[in-house]
């Protein structure tokens, strides 16, 4: 059963993943209107090549039947689509209208494969009816999926092309074109209404809507996306351990893991966590990242702030304070590493399977660990140092194999640490922007380092804002900050899994992107500072409590996810099954009329 679940979780994650494929970004509209020029360019010399010239009209219909409606509708949509008070942009605009003219364009000469000339007029006719269709589809992803603010938008194009056919062929053409309109008009709603069942049935959210937001968030960094989330969330209450470091003459340093899921892309959600913490706690704070996994991002920014004020709770609530800490030691357990150091009553700890592929560990595993490990310590901070990543894994789940690996490597260090003498330390800390693009793999927080001194001997911590590192980087790191410094005793690489690199895939490590060689000189230059800002300090603990914190609930994602995939599964049956029946209604239509 457990592993029949472990599976079902994996696949659930691949089909998250699997999402990305459908976005893309719309090239420059110069780009699109060039070639909606050389298109009914290439029709308008390819016909008067053939001869067909029998008037100047004629002579112009590559230009007039698929360029010029084109171009009407780049330039006219997005005024119609401000009109009804939405928005697009022209890229889109013009991209959206170059896809009609290339439709029109095979539909209408398809024939031409078949030696079947006699049908392009025919054919053609089609091509209004199935472009009209299209472009109310396109712009209900994209813009609105409330028919009535995107009709005239999305029939500029085939009205204007229509209305040539008229001028060339006659009244005979605009009868079977009108009536192609009306059909697949009602056929564009039909397919609309079988497409968003699912997920009204399973959500209650419309998917069009969903995609609306999603656009609007792709182009313009709109966060309308949050309100889904919210309409998807559940209130959880999230626990997790905080160190307060004390030092005379600077000022009090967090160091703290939250056990929440800095998710889902871009600035939407909680993706932005690290950072949005750090700055609710005056920028004097180190957020690790803790246990969770995307069933645990906080549906929308201003979550974060429940998170600092639980975390300024345990700052302003008289902690007790303790000026010794053991050295940092490593503990190992299967496939599981833990660094872990002791200061006074609370215990810090970072795990890793590195170099072993692994993404995110949930936050169950993480409570179990937390409580557990107060059978020794009074407050336990577990950080996930969520460091070696190739290709998306499953997420680590309570009881199977690598969690009891995560349990037992930290039951360890607890129990091994609370007989280990605690001597008098010093702590520093430091922070590096990088001249490196979200694109690349870097959040805005750069790298930042801690450096902890028992007995003149090093441990050097170090929080690169990412999602996770290429793997290798963490070794290779590790090896080269631990050759350089006699007194460094241990060290360990850790990301922040801040989603702010992933704007439309969770493949963007530290290090994929930009070679270790070109980000080294920024990291020894945070340790190099943290070094040189290491004071003796005092240290307390705290476990906050954070309650009502609205994420996405239990499997809310993957439930999305396998959703989506399956309404994109159904998508060319629907397509084809409508399309056929609003031909069929047009032709009997159009034999009544005859």
């Amino acid at each position: 059963m457990l592993r029949s679940h472990t599976f079902m979780v994996a696949d659930s994650s691949s089909q998250l993943e699997g999402l990305s494929a459908l976005i893309m970004q719309a090239p420059s509209w110069r780009r699109s209107v060039l070639l909606i020029c050389l298109f009914g360019g290439a029709i308008e010399l390819m016909l008067l090549l053939a001869g067909i010239r029998q008037s100047e009209l004629v002579a112009y219909t590559g230009i007039l039947v698929f360029t010029v409606p084109a171009l009407f509708a780049a330039a006219v949509t997005g005024p119609l689509v401000r009109w009804g008070g939405n928005d697009i942009t022209p890229d889109w605009s013009a991209l959206i209208a170059l896809g009609g003219c290339i439709a029109t364009i095979l539909i209408t000469f398809s024939p031409v494969l078949l030696l079947a000339t006699d049908l392009v007029v025919l054919f053609f006719a089609a091509s209004m009816g199935i472009v009209f269709f299209l472009r109310i589809l396109l712009l209900g992803a994209i813009v609105d999926h409330h028919l009535r603010h995107i009709l005239l938008p999305a029939l500029t194009q085939t009205a204007i092309a229509s209305l040539f056919g008229y001028l060339l062929l006659g009244d005979a053409f605009a009868l079977f074109v009108i009536p192609l309109h009306i059909f697949f008009g009602l056929a564009a709603w039909a397919f609309i209404w079988i497409l968003e069942r699912p997920m009204k049935q399973a959500l209650g959210l419309s998917p069009l809507g969903f995609a609306n937001a999603f656009m609007a968030h792709m182009i313009y960094g709109s966060t309308a996306l949050e309100d889904f989330f919210r309409q998807m969330g559940d209130g959880v209450t999230v626990i997790f351990g905080t160190l307060l470091f004390r030092r005379k003459g600077r000022d009090m340093m967090t160091v703290t893991a939250p056990n929440l899921h800095p998710g889902p892309l871009g600035e939407i959600g909680g993706s932005a966590l690290p950072r949005l913490l750090t700055e609710s706690l005056n920028g004097r704070a180190l957020v690790f990242h803790g246990m969770a996994t995307h069933d645990f991002n906080p549906v929308s920014a201003s979550e974060v702030e429940t998170i600092a004020a639980s975390i300024r709770d345990v700052q302003t609530g008289n902690p007790d304070w303790h000026a010794t800490a053991t050295h940092a030691r490593r503990y190992q357990a299967g496939s599981v590493s833990v660094l872990a150091q002791a200061f006074g009553d609370t215990i810090f700890i970072a795990a890793t399977r590195s170099p072993d592929i692994t993404d995110d560990v949930e936050y169950a595993v993480g409570l179990a660990i937390i409580e557990e490990g107060k059978r020794w310590f009074r407050h336990v901070v577990l950080a996930d140092a969520h460091n070696s990543f190739i290709d998306l894994p499953p997420p680590v789940l309570l009881g199977s194999r690598i969690g009891e690996d995560y349990r037992e490597a930290a039951a360890l260090a607890c129990e091994t640490l609370a007989g280990e003498p605690q001597y008098p330390y010093s702590v520093g800390f430091s922070q590096r922007d990088l001249p490196f693009t979200h694109e690349e793999g870097f959040g805005d927080l750069g790298v930042m380092a801690m450096v902890t001194v028992v007995e003149n001997r090093e441990t050097v911590w170090l929080v690169f804002d990412g999602n996770n590192l290429h793997v290798g980087i963490r070794e290779e790191l590790r090896d080269l900050l631990m050759q350089e410094c006699e007194k460094c005793e241990e060290c360990e690489i850790s990301t922040s899994d801040t989603h702010v690199v992933n704007m439309a895939s969770g493949k963007n490590p530290v290090g994929w992107k930009v070679p270790l060689a070109l980000f080294l000189p920024f990291v020894r230059e945070a340790v190099d500072s943290a070094r040189e800002d290491a004071a003796p300090a005092e240290c307390a603990g705290g476990t906050a409590h954070c309650a009502d914190v609205v994420v996405f609930g239990s499997q809310r994602i993957t439930q999305l996810a396998g959703i989506v995939t399956g309404s994109v599964g159904i998508v060319w049956p629907v397509a084809l099954i409508i399309t056929l029946f609003a031909f069929v209604s047009t032709g009997v239509v159009y034999f009544l009329l005859s």
